[in-house]
């Protein structure tokens, strides 16, 4: 991860810095941000640096919910990655594990 000290040394340009600032946001809010199989200890909705013009794997995952996994790509110093997780369905297996129980 690259820091900056200040936003505008990022949004100025500096080509040296070959980064960009993605704000990552999950409809659920939470989700843990993995970058490159990488845990960041970051949750949505977050600023992070990325490489700039470098395909990156992006991971949210959040309890109850699906993991989330996608490639962002950007060439500009700031964009954004928004995503609606999905939930894992539950049902009730309470009956179920009764009736195999009785042999």
């Amino acid at each position: 991860m690259t820091w900056f000290r200040h936003l505008r040394d990022l949004l100025t340009g500096s080509p040296q810095s070959g980064m960009s600032l993605c704000m990552i946001v999950s409809e659920q809010e939470g989700a843990e941000i993995w970058l490159d199989g990488k845990k960041t200890n970051y949750v949505t909705p977050k600023l992070v640096a990325v490489p700039k013009n470098r395909e990156v794997e992006l991971t949210l995952k959040l309890v109850a919910h699906e993991t989330h996994t996608v490639k962002i790509s950007s060439p500009q110093n700031l964009t954004y990655y928004y995503c609606c997780m999905d939930r894992i369905p539950l049902r009730l297996i309470s009956n179920e594990i009764s009736q195999t129980a009785n042999f």
